[in-house]
């Protein structure tokens, strides 16, 4: 899996998230990581967690 940082529009970051993929957003405090319910393991593979 390749990790890069891609900077997109909202529409864009919600396009992917829907198709699967896992995004990071900014919030007020740390960067968010999202993805579908059923693409939650993607979550825990990149932070390293099982």
């Amino acid at each position: 899996m390749k990790n890069e940082i891609i900077l997109v529009s909202i529409e864009t970051l919600i396009d992917r998230a829907a198709s699967g993929n896992l995004v990071s957003f900014p919030t007020d405090t740390i960067p968010s990581l999202a993805a579908r319910p059923d693409k939650g393991d993607l979550i825990f593979l990149m932070k390293g967690r099982s």
